[in-house]
């Protein structure tokens, strides 16, 4: 099972380590850059890179517009994927070159207001990220790295830095217990004596509970509002041989999830914007109007795939204590008994 593609695998015991180091090279960098003069982006660069990272929209625009088609065929009652699984013939649809020549523009446009605020020397890295790694996401992540400058002082910039340096040292103990008290990931897996292990991009529990063995992964508890996700994975006593893809058509953006080419089943029971798909002789008779599916839809969106011998059960936020954390757990060990191992 992947995790977030941009999350770096560092556990709990490397924080203080690599925090300090961070804090120092931080400062220094920031000491150094006060005595700098910083060169903002020419018009001509922020023009280029908005036109390149424009052009790297097209996968995006393709997704959106394919699953647009589905939604169109499965109202008019056609089999959608069997139209539109494939996606290449639609990118040479008039309709679709239209809605890219349109989407390119506006994300060009939207992106050269932000490109001409940020120093010379990123916009040309960042170039140069555009034109290799060919993937809209590298582009958005190259600029990110470094912030627009704001205007300063250097004497009061060098003497902030020195002062941030010492209270940010100084805080860092109480920073690290202030986390694992916060993360109800963390009060779930001390309530279900569960190894946690608590890193700067994730947080994750592992250990058997109810006589499985399960990893529970989720994002660390200041994640913003569209970064947060839970997952749990059993990993024992589930069926190898069943497939099982229960989930929103188009999950949030930022997790990995394995694509799953079992049969779709079409149902009215189906939730609006939900797809099912089951390989033979599976069912989801729980998932569609059992006790587990009700309480499955309070985390909504929520995503259920079996496959190679394990259950994952994902959702796109993080409950605000231990014991709903361990709820959801629950829920995900009881789906999981649905497909026990012969």
């Amino acid at each position: 099972m992947k995790t977030l593609a941009q999350h770096r695998k560092r556990l709990s015991h490397r924080m203080p380590t690599t925090a300090t180091l961070a804090l120092v090279g931080l400062a220094l960098g920031l000491a150094t850059t006060s005595c700098t003069e910083v060169h903002i982006a020419s018009p001509e660069q922020a023009d280029k890179l908005a036109n390149l990272r424009g052009d790297l929209e097209e996968e995006n625009a393709l997704v959106q517009y394919q699953s647009k088609k589905k939604e169109q065929a499965k109202r008019a009652g056609q089999d959608a994927d069997a139209l539109y699984d494939d996606a290449e013939p639609l990118r040479k649809t008039p309709e679709f070159q239209a809605i890219l020549k349109d989407a390119k523009t506006k994300v060009a446009a939207v992106k050269k207001v932000d490109y001409i605020k940020r120093p010379a020397q990123t916009i040309e890295a960042c170039i140069k990220v555009a034109e290799t790694a060919k993937r809209a996401e590298a582009v958005d992540e190259c600029i990110e790295r470094t912030p627009a400058p704001e205007d300063y002082d250097p004497v009061k910039t060098s003497a902030v830095v020195a002062a941030s340096l010492a209270l940010a040292v100084g805080a860092l103990a109480a920073l690290r217990s202030a986390r694992r008290r916060i993360d109800p990931v963390v009060q779930a897996g001390q309530k279900l004596n569960l190894t946690v292990e608590q890193g700067q991009t994730h947080t994750v529990l592992t250990g058997t509970y109810q006589g499985t063995k399960i990893k529970v992964e989720s994002s660390p508890p200041e994640a913003g509002q569209g970064d947060r996700f839970l997952r749990v994975v059993v990993e024992s006593n589930v069926d190898p041989a069943v497939v099982v893809r229960f989930g929103p058509l188009a999950p949030p953006s930022g997790l990995d999830l394995p694509d799953l080419h079992s049969p779709e089943v079409h149902d009215q029971r189906v939730p609006e914007g939900y797809k099912l798909r089951l390989s033979d002789g599976a069912k989801a008779e729980e998932l569609l109007s059992g006790d587990v599916g009700f309480q499955l839809r309070n985390y909504d969106p929520v995503d259920v795939r079996v496959h190679d011998a394990i259950c994952a059960v994902t959702c796109w936020q993080v409950p605000p204590s231990g014991d709903r954390v361990k709820e959801f757990i629950d829920i995900a060990v009881t789906v999981a008994k649905l497909y026990p191992a012969k």
